[in-house]
C-alpha cells in the first residue's frame, strides 16, 4: 500500500492506495474531511501514514474495516508491538514506541468517529470515563462543575515520561560551525533562537520578512502558516537583518515561481522549496560527525524551556510558542537543567548566536 499528495482544485490532500493501485476510498473520504477542516498537509501525512498501517493489518488478517470488533483492535495492537521480524515471542524489543502506538490509536478512533457520523458504522475503540487531570481546568469555576470527567480510550497503553533534549549555546555553535551553506546556518538559527517548528521555517516566505530596523531588538513575522492555522513569529532582530542579506545577496539569484525563503541549491531540484527530508537528511550526517544528538522539537524545546526558566510568565510564553493550550506551555514549569542559567535576554541581546556564525558561509 503507498500514500500519494495529490492536487485537486488547487488544495493538496493525501490519498491511500492498496496493492493494486486503487484508491482506499474510506480513507481518502475521511483525509478529505480533514482537508477541509483545515489540517496541515503533514498532518494528513501523519493520519495517512498510520491508516496505512492500519490496513495492512486489516488485509493480512482479512478483516473489513466496517466489521472490526473490540478484539480485533486488542490484535491489532499486538500487531503494532510486533518486532521487525514479525515473532511474538518474549524479551522482544517493539518496533513501536508506547507513545506511537496511542497517536495510530487515536487516528483511528478519529476515523471512526467520521464513519460512525457519514455510515453509522459502531467504533470499535471503546472509551470510559476518567477524571480530567488539574491543569487543563479552563476556568476559575471549572472546578464546581458535576462532571469533571473527560473521554480515555480502553487501549490506551501506558508512556513513560518523555526526556526532553535541551541543546546548549556550545553544541548549537558546534553543529552550526560545520555547515558549509548560508541556507543551513540561517535555517537552524531560526529553529534555535525562536522555537519554530521546522516546517513553520521551511515555509516562510520572502514577503513575510519584516524591514530589519536595528533599533529594535525584536522583530516579527506576522500571521505565518502554523499547523494549518496562523501565528505570529518572534525574531531577533539581528537574524532578520541576516536574513534579508542572504535574500538579497543569494536567494533572489534563484529565479522561482514561489516566494519561500528556504529553496534547494541542488542542480536537479534548483529552486524548490526544501524539503523536510532534505534537510533532515544533512541534520544527521552533521550530527554523526560531531557527536551531538538532537531533534527538530529539541530546540524548540529548548527555547520554550529558557524562556520559562528565565521567569517569564507562561501566557506570554505561551503566545510566543503559538501553543493551543496553556497546559502544553505549563509542562515546561517544573523543567530544572544546569544548562538553564540565563534569560532570553542571553539568547537575544548576549548570545554568541546572535550577529554571527554566517559570514561568508
Amino acid at each position: 500500500m503507498e500514500l500519494h499528495v495529490i492536487e485537486r482544485e488547487g488544495r493538496k490532500t493525501v490519498v491511500l492506495l492498496d496493492n493494486e493501485m486503487r484508491i482506499v476510498k474510506p480513507v481518502y473520504d475521511f483525509l478529505k474531511f480533514q482537508r477541509q477542516k483545515d489540517k496541515a498537509l503533514n498532518t494528513l501525512k501523519a493520519s495517512g501514514s498510520d491508516l496505512r498501517t492500519y490496513w495492512e493489518f486489516l488485509n493480512d488478517n482479512g478483516y473489513e474495516y466496517d466489521k472490526v470488533t473490540p478484539k480485533m483492535i486488542a490484535e491489532f495492537i499486538d500487531y503494532l508491538r510486533a518486532s521487525d521480524n514479525d515473532v511474538i515471542a518474549l524479551n522482544k524489543e517493539s518496533k513501536r514506541t508506547n507513545k506511537t502506538i496511542n497517536r495510530i490509536l487515536s487516528t483511528i478512533h478519529m476515523f471512526y468517529q467520521f464513519e460512525a457520523d457519514m455510515q453509522e458504522i459502531d467504533n470499535p475503540i471503546l472509551m470510559h470515563d476518567v477524571n480530567r487531570p488539574f491543569n487543563s481546568f479552563k476556568g476559575i469555576l471549572e472546578h464546581a462543575k458535576s462532571d469533571n470527567k473527560t473521554k480515555q480510550s480502553i487501549f490506551k497503553v501506558k508512556e513513560s515520561d518523555y526526556k526532553i533534549n535541551l541543546v546548549t549555546d556550545d553544541e548549537m555553535e558546534l553543529f552550526l560551525n560545520r555547515l558549509d551553506k548560508r541556507r543551513d546556518i540561517l535555517l537552524y538559527k531560526m529553529l534555535y533562537l525562536t522555537g519554530a517548528r521546522i516546517q513553520e521555517v521551511l515555509d516562510l516566505e520572502i514577503d513575510s520578512v519584516p524591514l530589519p530596523d536595528m533599533s529594535q531588538l525584536v522583530g516579527c513575522f506576522q500571521q505565518i502558516k502554523s499547523k494549518g492555522k496562523t501565528r505570529d513569529l518572534y525574531v531577533p532582530m539581528s537574524l532578520i537583518k541576516e536574513l534579508d542579506d542572504f535574500i538579497m545577496e543569494e536567494r533572489n539569484l534563484i529565479d522561482t515561481d514561489h516566494s519561500y525563503i528556504f529553496v534547494s541549491e541542488q542542480k536537479r531540484q534548483l529552486g524548490k522549496q526544501l524539503t523536510y527530508r532534505a534537510v533532515y537528511d544533512k541534520l544527521k550526517k552533521v550530527q554523526e560527525e560531531i557527536g551531538v544528538d538532537f531533534n527538530f522539537h529539541d530546540l524548540r524545546h529548548t527555547f520554550c524551556s529558557n524562556l520559562v526558566q528565565s521567569g517569564m510568565d507562561v501566557s506570554v510564553v505561551r503566545m510566543i510558542m503559538g501553543h493551543e493550550h496553556l497546559s502544553t506551555t505549563q509542562k515546561y514549569t517544573h523543567l530544572s537543567n544546569p544548562y538553564i542559567e540565563d534569560s532570553l535576554s542571553r539568547y537575544w541581546n548576549q548570545s554568541t548566536l546572535i550577529g554571527g556564525g554566517s559570514d561568508g558561509k
